[in-house]
């Protein structure tokens, strides 16, 4: 046999099926080393004496094995099971975020965030996979509305932590924060997380034949294929986000480092009033309907976000506040998308979950590049690079509602 079951029981007393508020950090954790130290990315320039597009591929180096990763660690925790794989990814993102501390190059750094990458991945397709262990494809997406409403604060606050730190003790200090947190977890989980995958392998070329064949399963359903997409497009919008503003506002519209941080909340905060909405909502209109309209609110944020630059408005605020519509649109649909897609198969939630972040984490690194490439004098290119991101999304919305189970 490939799988055999294991009986909850035989984890140690003391050892309990992950909590909410246990997956909400472990996520979180894994969010925040993506954009922690973007206030830090102007004089981390300056310290190794290169360009800004230079500073920028230190996103790009951690966005695209952080995809690349998510591909592997979802077919391994299926066949083996989501607490060493959580385990094995925190450890990697422990020590690479010492590594980034360490750094006296630009190229050091770089290596370092790739590796960081590799680490943070697990966290965040362990997350996702260990919700569908525990719940239905309804109760799924409620439950990661509820962890994406405080992993929203965590993205969105990070800048305004990293803005702090690097003020008061340079750049290093938001990767020794990133260190700290991951030890604290991983301690935790090793003491008290039980395993959640009750159906785990035992020969070891027979588990790779089933993860693959699970990947095959999964691209021939046209609603999967779909739900990812939009899961990409979306996620591409608010990645390309963070990558550009931050030089527009600091480096063109003259905004201080420190500002910047508490400035990004006025941008996100319409993600706040979306994903506490998204838990109640669910539950009365259903996944699909949410993915829907959510994705609609985020195209009507993207083009007024297009609009306000086209008409000649260019400030910090025409720069911030129109992400705040797009925001709401992103945490209406992206609990709910995420859901259907891990539901699509369940007996390959961990293999769905991994390719969504392979999506999702692959369009945004391919986002922060086209907004490296491109003028950073205004926000104008970079809106456009969203608008076009949502105008996909409501696409890939459309054919996965035509294509779509029954709730």
């Amino acid at each position: 046999m490939i799988g055999t079951r294991r009986d909850s029981k035989s984890s140690p007393i003391f050892r309990r099926p992950p909590t909410i508020p246990l997956l909400t950090a472990l996520i979180s954790g894994s969010a925040i080393a993506y954009n922690l130290f973007l206030p830090s990315m102007p004089d981390i320039g300056r310290a190794f004496g290169v360009s800004t597009l230079t500073v920028q591929s230190a996103l790009i180096a951690f966005l695209v094995p952080y995809a690349v990763a998510q591909f592997f660690y979802g077919g391994v925790s299926d066949r083996f099971g989501r607490r060493p794989t959580l385990l094995c990814g925190l450890a990697i993102y422990v020590l690479a975020s010492l590594a980034c501390a360490a750094s006296t190059s630009m190229t050091m750094l770089i290596a370092a965030r790739i590796f960081q990458g590799v680490g943070a991945a697990g966290s965040m397709v362990m997350v996702r996979s260990i919700v569908r262990d525990l719940y239905d494809r309804k109760r799924s997406a409620r439950a990661l509305a509820i962890i994406s409403t405080v992993m929203v604060f965590a993205p969105a606050g990070a800048p305004a932590v990293g803005g702090y730190l690097h003020t008061q003790f340079g750049w290093q200090a938001s990767f020794l924060f990133l260190a700290a947190l991951g030890t604290i977890l991983f301690i935790y989980c090793v003491v008290r997380m039980a395993e959640t995958n009750v159906v785990q392998g035992t020969d070891l070329l027979g588990n790779f034949r089933a993860m693959v064949s699970g990947y095959g399963v999964l691209i021939r359903e046209r609603a999967f294929v779909a739900y990812s997409l939009n899961i990409g497009f979306l996620a591409g919008g608010m990645f390309a986000w963070f990558a550009g503003v931050p030089i527009v506002l600091i480096d063109s519209y003259g905004v201080r480092p420190d500002q910047f941080g508490y400035l990004m909340l006025t941008g996100t905060s319409g993600a706040f009033f979306g994903y506490a909405s998204a838990i109640w909502l669910t539950g009365k209109l259903g996944v699909n309907r949410m993915i829907v309209i959510g994705t609609f609110i985020a195209l009507c944020g993207g083009a007024l976000y297009l609009a306000l630059p086209l008409a000649g408005v260019l400030t910090p605020l025409a720069a911030l506040a129109p992400m705040s519509l797009f925001g709401v649109g992103l945490a209406l649909a992206f609990p709910s998308v995420m859901a259907a897609a891990v539901s699509v198969r369940p007996n390959y939630a961990g293999t769905a979950a991994a390719i969504n972040g392979l999506v999702q984490y692959g369009t945004a690194a391919l986002a922060t590049l086209a907004v490296g490439l491109l003028p950073h004098a205004t926000h104008l290119p970079l809106a456009w690079v969203i608008f076009i991101l949502q105008a996909c999304g409501m696409i890939a919305a459309i054919v996965g509602w035509r294509a779509r189970p029954a709730e």
